[in-house]
């Protein structure tokens, strides 16, 4: 059985009740720093191995990814990668690229037994467990590499203003390279106004924000003047 930590992301996680989301590093809110586990470099090179999702119906070409499915049971704490299936996404969420099914790359053995992916997993998973005060977690992970060129803008969230349809988003931050921009916004679905602007800049940062409770957006990045090509790595985890 795998073993966590959960009193600072505790602190944290109850934020989210009355706030509704939280930023920081992983230090701050998992009291972990990912950045000196050993299987760091191994994490950090999976964005290396992505494949191109061939599901834009924008045309694009900036979005590499692969998908996984897991669950967690509280029983144990036990984590288990899912079956490969295709991901779908209904129209009303997701007016770009739903309403079809999606044939992404797999989350690969090697990246499922990471230790840094799978000690995040399960510290998000035992700490929304008590929140909600639920037993299981069905997640949905994706290794997401956005690219920039001088004439190819990088759409994070080519759909524009949504949400997934899930209880829990995190926004992990692996790495940003010679590109600028990829701001987020939340905004509240009742009110329709801002709660929340900002940027993950550095490896290590994190956004974790209650889905059911806000759309979410990102700015386009672009490169740096002077640079052939960037990128944003991120992984994003969702929790339903």
């Amino acid at each position: 059985m795998e073993t966590v930590s959960n009193d600072k992301l505790m602190k944290s996680i109850l934020n989210l009740k009355n706030e509704r989301f939280v930023i920081g590093d992983s230090n701050e809110l998992l009291d972990i720093d990912f950045l000196s586990m050993p299987d760091w470099s191994e994490f950090k090179n999976f964005w290396n191995n992505l494949e191109i999702d061939k599901y834009m119906n924008d045309g694009g070409s900036y979005r590499y990814r692969r998908f996984g499915k897991f669950k967690w049971f509280a029983d144990g704490n036990k984590l288990e990668q899912q079956p490969h299936v295709p991901y779908y996404q209904p129209l009303y969420f997701n007016p770009l690229n739903g309403g079809m099914n999606r044939y992404f790359a797999p989350v690969t053995e090697n990246m499922a037994n990471n230790q840094v992916f799978r000690t995040l997993l399960l510290e998000l998973a035992n700490n929304y467990g008590e929140i909600e005060d639920v037993q299981t977690w069905k997640i949905n992970t994706y290794f997401n590499r956005i690219l920039a060129r001088p004439n190819m803008q990088g759409l994070p969230v080519p759909e524009g203003k949504h949400r997934d349809g899930v209880k829990f988003s995190c926004l992990f931050m692996t790495d940003k390279i010679n590109v600028s921009g990829g701001e987020t916004t939340l905004i509240d679905i009742m009110h329709q106004k801002p709660i929340f602007n900002g940027t993950l800049e550095k490896q290590n940062q994190m956004l974790i924000f209650r889905d059911d409770t806000v759309f979410h957006d990102t700015t386009p990045i672009e490169v740096i003047s002077g640079c052939n090509y960037g990128y944003r790595d991120l992984l994003v985890i969702e929790f339903h």
